[in-house]
């Protein structure tokens, strides 16, 4: 059991260091019986870090017992371990958290050096944590769990469900919900768990009650890949992009960033499971969720679909590819998404930018330097996009609140020279969700109206209040999506084309 905390403050490490995401650092360590545990543990401690790093830091466990939680601890020189923050504070923290809030303590050998070494200390940990919890003005010790506010906003959000139609088609899904005990309503709210509706602004995507999320998970309809978890914004930039809408040659499609892949699943269902779509992953087990979740899906080219996954980097590719459209959701701060560790916990994999985002550091300050260096990678994504010469529109969509990320990098694209030079614009207001009435702060767009009516926001939880136990079915996470499209005339993108098959032939 030592090795299991061993692993579990590997992966911690790696979580904190931003090198991997919780699902991926986790899996990456885990043996096969112990995979749901070792997530449950640093979930449960990243909620609980800011407390458990107080009172460590005020018992002074790490210079008490320097042998095995000080800087020069052996436990710091375990192979592939020398990053920060050291092994020895992720081990730390862990143990803390089970000593002090897990039913049955640490689980290792009572003999292990560690666990000796942090027990001696219990009844002075205890002590400064319930100090902080009165500090703090809380009526218990869970309550100094991160993120209350969030499970608040979280808990209006309805549990959305978008129908596969490569599975099935929505009258089939609706009859299987229906022998299942569920109703089908046409009301702004759902009060009662087995209640849900359609959404009004994305067709096959439908609201049901959180409470309800046990019981849809174990329909047959679920299991088989006919209804997917996905967020109702998730689905806005495949349902912008739906290129069944505008005519062309050829659908060539690409995902520039896919991982988990319900967006690529989604785009292959609105085309039909037809033409050529690319799927793009750069992290290795980012790639191979993608992988599960778009076979699960069925949309994958070796099962009869129209998805190619690669573990590339859009980055790297040519701009001679010949692609019409291209689905854009780069990495970003994740500061729209709200419950994220009670997500975590959950079965599914329904949130595409959610991975990236580390819980417990709060979010990042408006004017960081990791929030400055996330815009640029995102411009920088946006304007290889835009040198694609044969695109004619594409969407680019975060999970992020900050206009740094959204209107900033919006209105940089756009007086970037490859916009000027390539023709590109922002698509109107009436061909990016029309219904949807929260659109781009004006203030942000430099008091320009027609860009804030193109551009597409979702405050998480949404702009309604709703009493305990009922969800509003327009509230979702945080989110922001716009659609670039290419106004050069066909006659001067067909010569760029054969100006770039040329460059191709001689080399």
């Amino acid at each position: 059991m030592a090795d299991f905390y061993v692993r579990a403050a590997r992966a911690l490490q790696d979580i904190l260091a931003h090198r991997d995401s919780i699902k991926g650092a986790t899996s990456e360590r885990a043996n096969i019986n112990d995979s749901k545990r070792l997530m449950a543990l640093v979930v449960h401690t990243l909620a609980y870090r800011d407390a458990l790093q107080h009172v460590l830091s005020e018992v002074d466990i790490s210079k008490k017992e320097s042998k095995w939680f000080g800087p020069k601890s052996s436990i710091n020189r375990i192979e592939g371990s020398l990053s920060d923050p050291p092994l020895t504070q992720c081990l730390m923290v862990l143990l803390a958290h089970d000593l002090l809030l897990a039913p049955r303590g640490i689980q290792a050998a009572k003999a292990w050096p560690p666990r000796v070494s942090i027990e001696k200390y219990k009844s002075q940990l205890h002590a400064s944590l319930v100090k902080l919890q009165i500090r703090r003005g809380k009526r218990s010790v869970e309550e100094l769990r991160s993120g209350e506010a969030g499970r608040k906003v979280a808990a209006r959000i309805p549990r959305w469900c978008r129908i596969n139609t490569l599975h099935n088609d929505e009258q089939a899904v609706l009859g299987q919900l229906k022998d299942a005990g569920f109703q089908l309503v046409d009301q702004s709210y759902l009060e009662k768990d087995f209640q849900f509706t359609r959404s009004q602004h994305v067709a096959n995507v439908l609201a049901f009650h959180p409470k309800a999320t046990s019981k849809l998970m174990t329909l047959p309809v679920f299991r088989n890949g006919g209804l997917i978890l996905q967020d109702l914004a998730s689905c806005f930039p495949a349902a912008v992009l739906d290129p069944s809408k505008w005519t062309y040659d050829q659908v060539d499609a690409l995902d520039a960033t896919s991982a988990p892949g319900n967006k690529t699943s989604h785009l292959s269902a609105l085309m039909k499971g037809t033409g050529s779509l690319t799927a793009l992953e750069l992290a290795p087990n980012r790639f191979r969720t993608l992988v599960k979740m778009l076979g699960r899906a069925g949309c994958l080219k070796t099962n009869g679909g129209n998805v190619q996954p690669k573990n590339e980097d859009f980055l790297k590719i040519e701009p001679s590819t010949i692609v019409r459209c291209i689905l854009l959701d780069p990495s970003c701060s994740g500061s729209g998404i709200v419950n994220r560790l009670d997500y975590l916990m959950s079965q599914d994999d329904e949130q595409d930018n959610l991975e990236q985002v580390v819980p417990g550091d709060g979010q990042p300050d408006p004017n960081s330097l990791r929030l400055s260096n996330l815009a640029a990678l995102q411009l920088r994504m946006i304007r290889h996009a835009m040198s694609f010469p044969s695109l004619e529109r594409f969407t680019y969509s975060t999970c992020s609140i900050y206009e740094e990320e959204n209107e900033q990098v919006v209105l940089a694209a756009l007086s970037s020279v490859e916009a000027k030079e390539g023709g590109w614009a922002l698509a109107p207001r009436d061909e990016v969700l029309p219904s949807w009435s929260e659109r781009g702060r004006l203030e942000a767009c430099n008091g320009n109206q027609d860009v804030a009516e193109s551009l597409v926001r979702c405050t998480p939880g949404g702009l309604k209040e709703c009493d305990e136990g009922i969800v509003h079915v327009e509230a979702t996470n945080g989110f922001f999506v716009c659609c670039f499209v290419r106004n050069i005339p066909t006659t001067k993108r067909k010569a760029k084309e054969s100006e770039q098959k040329k460059k191709r032939t001689r080399h």
